[in-house]
């Protein structure tokens, strides 16, 4: 039989090199073109909107997909460590940590307009990417 085992020491690295990649790329992609301006934040840009009844739906799911590979390697470096509740709890502070940070410097954007509704996608994504991750290292592990 063959074994899928990867060593603890090898997962956490790719995990941790798949957050810092991630979260790289996520800045870089909502924050482009990094022309920061003080005289266009106000809080009146922010949709405070949690739900978009006709809302595109290709945005919902750019927006859930983000951030599951942040929630994956968050799993694959903490695996062998906590529980998947726990991966779970933290992928959601730092999902929903990486979505407010974001959120917030496009309040500095002209071209961009911060929305509370892709908080809770960004979150949402990464933390169904980090179950999913765990949930897959602990059926290996038990094999």
């Amino acid at each position: 039989m063959v074994s899928f085992a990867v060593p603890l020491s090898l997962r956490r690295q790719a995990g941790l090199y798949l957050v810092a990649a991630t979260w790289m790329t996520a800045l870089a992609v909502t924050l482009y073109p990094f022309r920061f301006e003080l005289d266009v934040a106000a809080v009146s840009r922010i949709d405070w909107r949690v739900y978009y009844p006709r809302h595109n739906d290709r945005d919902l799911v750019l927006n859930l997909l983000m951030l599951m590979p942040l929630g994956a390697g968050w799993a694959l470096w903490r695996s062998g460590r906590a529980t998947i509740t726990r991966i779970a709890l933290e992928a959601a502070a730092i999902g929903v940590g990486t979505a407010l940070l974001i959120e917030s410097l496009q309040i500095f954007e002209r071209v961009r307009f911060p929305q509370l509704a892709d908080v809770w996608r960004n979150g949402v994504g990464c933390i169904f990417g980090a179950v999913v991750v765990a949930w897959l290292v602990s059926r290996v592990r038990a094999r």
